[in-house]
């Protein structure tokens, strides 16, 4: 008889398949979250390599929505763009940008939500995060067949760039953002092929 922790990982893997299917993931994590879900004792529920975005702010979480997402390095002209047209811009969520609010730039690192059979193997995951540099993971839930660890890092970026369609920053503070939201990409792929190569390596302990 198959356990809650079995059905639950069989439903979230036929999810994961289809987001596969629709190109719906992050290319840089498919290897790592394919890994974690070839174990028999732990699966994903969600996860990101990291991504870099414009955010439009109004004020309520029901009203702001990213302008633009990557989740990989960019060049500056893929934001100077948007920002040098930013009072017509009308992006594909049809947001208008004469709606005001704040336009903020940011960097956020990579996260991922797995689930461990128990609390120890739970424990021996978030041992391996933290050795490969992911210093902002824990557990996050304490449930029998449910023990749900969050691996997270603390490199962020959030910048206000622009505030009621007034441009609150240079052009080269811009260019200078976008480089050190680069590095800080280039380090979480470095820290989720480390936490790979550390699975790999204690896969007889998961």
């Amino acid at each position: 008889m198959k356990s809650m922790f079995d059905s639950q990982k069989k439903d979230m893997l036929r999810k994961f398949n289809k987001a596969l299917a629709r190109n719906e993931v992050d290319e840089a994590i498919i290897p790592l979250v394919k890994f974690i879900n070839s174990l028999d004792d732990y699966y994903t529920t969600s996860s990101c390599s990291g991504r870099i975005s414009l955010f439009h702010d109004l004020g309520s979480k029901k009203d702001s929505k990213p302008l633009s997402k990557w989740h990989r390095e960019i060049e500056f002209e893929e934001i100077s763009d948007p920002i040098g047209e930013i009072i017509n811009l009308i992006d594909e969520n049809g947001i208008n940008i004469k709606q005001g609010g704040i336009i903020w730039f940011k960097y956020e690192p990579m996260i991922i939500h797995l689930v461990a059979r128990s609390l120890e193997q739970a424990i021996v995951v978030l041992n391996l995060a933290l050795k490969s540099g992911f210093k902002r993971s824990g557990i996050q839930v304490l449930k029998p067949g449910r023990y749900m660890v969050e691996i997270c890092s603390t490199e962020r970026i959030d910048t206000p760039i622009i505030n009621n369609k007034k441009q609150l920053v240079s052009n080269e503070y811009l260019k200078y953002l976008v480089g050190l939201a680069n590095k800080k990409f280039q380090t979480g792929i470095l820290k989720l092929e480390r936490f790979e190569r550390e699975l790999e390596l204690a896969k007889d302990m998961c």
